[in-house]
């Protein structure tokens, strides 16, 4: 298939990037600047439309529905097209190279990807590109003189005012072109190509990510005034008590509470709960007390819901394909996989908070205004007019896949038989009847079972079951991880068994099978992980070095490099860590299955957030809870006989709730 090149530059009064693609519908002030473009591997040619109408052959080329258009971030690109040129064009005549990067766990920006795949610098972009697409695509503030003279606030430069460096821009344009299929053809060398189930998976998040998220606008505008009105307040109180400048900043309010007998390094929800439960000065107290009123800074992501919403009320381009290195989906913009962790008494009262909130009559009472916020900011994913949402979240995903992967019969029978495997372990653990384990011990059953099945030592699940709210002494913490061992055998010898693989495929260059995976070490330039659905987890350059082991023996380790936002690290691969991956990663294959499973139902999918899928119906539609739970509990066809027992739960709302 011919691929097209491309690479747009234009200039806009909006932050396109920032609030959505759609924007370009309405944006009357963008203007398209110049399109590098380039059919396959020919020359690189500019087409500025200042200069005349675009070229005959590209204008053919984006019509033809049988050339493949390429482009780094395609989705810039195709909306340029759409909503300036009046060229439409089909998800499925797209390619990204940035997204066979993702999968590859591979950095996806231009740079940086050229970077890690040894691509020389000088091929990847011409020197000052910031500086020059500063200069041309954001408007400038015009100067008192120039007001006075006539121009209007804002202007743009052009070729007119900088030419030498619009010869640059130009050069530039045509550079990104040149660079995209630089790391195209790099990318592609590695031999690691996308499977048709992840190809699936990029076009169900392309699909999600246009569709987007109705918001309740009413609901967004009135719980934002209550809660700058509460944190304006609350902010002056601290103020005046500490005598800091900025009680939001976490430095300024540490230095102030740590002479005054404050003891962690955190003021995260966790840690302000357990200080305010030991005795401490009173004014210490009292500021903490607001800190913990105050909720961090969780509001604040209305104002950006609203600085974000399209024209027809829908938030789009929030979601992104494969953004962990485990396959599993991130977030963008106002971050939807990242949202407050509802107060366990705001969330018992979710509908009458909603409606209070959304009628302008909410009041304070056991629950500050802005817990009460924070705690329901979910409602503002609502169902557009019309229909409902209906969710579903698969129950446990995780303890589950590990079960089967590890062939943990003990785990695998509580499940197939309904067992409640948290209170199952607490009354093997207590040794006392299951019906007498409290709420209290089944929560410490719940941080075991997901805490404990990736190799974690006490002292590191002591701070992991923290982050629960729940307290252990040193004692509970080694009971917890030393019973988990015992219990569940399969598991300790599964993460053995998995470092052994991954040590021998490096080493030996070659392919290790086991537990229905495949560590392949056949190129040394990549340790690849298949996993029962066929993809891959990739580590990049892999490499041997000795560490002492916890007998004080010396052995053999696994090392790669990652790519973070701090550039190209060297991590570690242990057995808990293999496993920890690749049981992410397969309950990401497994929640895949179910959103395919979905659309082939007619379900109409807008959000997928941690183990969840979203979808928006109407409300005269046959599609329901129960057709939905049925997609997300069927076992895949590749995990026939690994011994899955799937379950999944959820509910219809007219808003998005946790």
């Amino acid at each position: 298939m011919k691929h097209l090149w491309l690479d747009f530059e234009s200039r806009s009064l909006l932050d396109i990037r920032k609030c959505g693609l759609d924007r370009y519908a309405q944006d009357t002030s963008t203007e398209v600047l110049m399109l590098a473009w380039a059919f396959d591997d020919e020359e690189v040619q500019l087409w500025e439309p200042r200069l005349g109408p675009m070229p005959e052959r590209l204008k053919s080329g984006l019509l033809d529905p049988t050339v493949q258009k390429a482009a780094w971030n395609y989705n810039f690109e195709r909306d340029i097209l759409k909503f300036k040129l009046g060229i439409f064009t089909d998800l499925n005549e797209w390619y990204d190279p940035s997204v066979l990067c993702a999968y590859m766990s591979l950095p996806i920006g231009l740079d940086r990807a050229g970077e890690a795949l040894d691509i020389d610098q000088k091929k990847i972009h011409t020197v000052g590109d910031n500086r020059l697409t500063k200069i041309f695509s954001a408007p400038s503030k015009a100067l008192k003189k120039m007001i006075k003279e006539g121009h209007s606030p804002v202007y743009f430069k052009d070729w007119n005012t900088h030419p030498a460096e619009w010869a640059a821009f130009c050069e530039y344009c045509k550079q990104d072109v040149a660079a995209e299929r630089a790391v195209h053809y790099a990318a592609v060398s590695l031999d690691s190509p996308m499977t048709e189930g992840e190809k699936l998976a990029f076009a169900i998040d392309q699909r999600m990510n246009e569709e987007g998220i109705y918001i309740d606008q009413v609901f967004v505008e009135q719980a934002k005034k209550l809660a700058e009105e509460e944190a304006n307040q609350l902010v002056a109180q601290m103020k005046e008590i500490t005598g800091v400048d900025n009680p939001n900043s976490g430095p300024q309010l540490k230095a102030w509470l740590k002479p005054r007998g404050y003891m962690y390094d955190s003021l995260d929800v966790e840690h302000v709960e357990e200080a305010l439960k030991k005795d401490l000065d009173p004014q210490v107290r009292q500021v903490l007390e607001l800190k913990e009123k105050l909720g961090g800074s969780a509001y604040k992501k209305l104002q950006g819901i609203q600085d974000r919403i399209g024209p027809d009320g829908r938030l789009r381009d929030q979601f992104v394909y494969h953004g962990a290195h485990t396959g599993r989906w991130s977030g963008r913009g106002v971050q939807p996989h990242n949202l407050y962790k509802p107060d366990k008494a705001a969330s018992k009262r979710t509908d009458e908070f909603v409606q209070a909130i959304k009628a302008g009559t909410f009041k304070p009472d056991t629950i500050s205004t802005m817990v009460a916020v924070a705690s329901v900011m979910r409602a503002s994913f609502a169902a557009a007019p019309g229909c409902k949402l209906v969710v579903g979240d698969l129950s446990q995903i995780e303890s589950r896949a590990l079960a089967a992967l590890a062939q943990c019969k003990t785990m695998i029978d509580a499940y197939a038989q309904g067992h409640d495997l948290y209170k199952e372990f607490m009354s093997w653990l207590l040794e006392k009847p299951v019906d007498q384990i409290d709420s209290d011990e089944r929560a410490r059953g719940k941080v075991v079972i997901l805490g404990c099945g990736y190799s974690m030592g006490w002292k590191k699940f002591m701070e992991y079951a923290l982050t629960f709210g729940i307290v252990l002494s040193e004692h509970d913490a080694k009971a917890a991880v030393k019973g988990f061992r015992e219990k569940y055998p399969e598991i300790p010898q599964l993460w053995r068994e998995l470092n052994n693989a991954a040590i021998v495929a490096v080493k030996s260059h070659r392919r290790i099978y086991v537990k229905g995976l495949v560590f392949d070490g056949a190129d040394p330039r990549w340790l690849r992980i298949k996993l029962p659905s066929g993809r891959y987890l990739h580590y990049f350059k892999p490499f041997l070095t000795q560490t002492e082991n916890w007998r004080g023996e010396m052995e053999d380790q696994v090392c790669y490099y990652a790519f973070d936002k701090k550039g190209m690290q060297v991590k570690r691969l242990y057995g808990g860590l293999i496993t920890e991956n690749v049981i992410q990663a397969i309950s990401r294959d497994i929640l895949l299955n179910g959103m395919i499973e979905a659309e082939r139902a007619w379900f109409k999918l807008i959000m997928t957030v941690h183990d969840e899928i979203v979808a928006e119906v109407p409300l005269d539609s046959l599609l329901n809870l129960e057709m939905l739970l049925k997609c997300m509990s069927a076992c895949p066809d590749w995990g026939a006989g690994m011994g899955f027992v799937l379950a999944a739960e959820g509910y219809e709302s007219p808003y998005y709730r946790k």
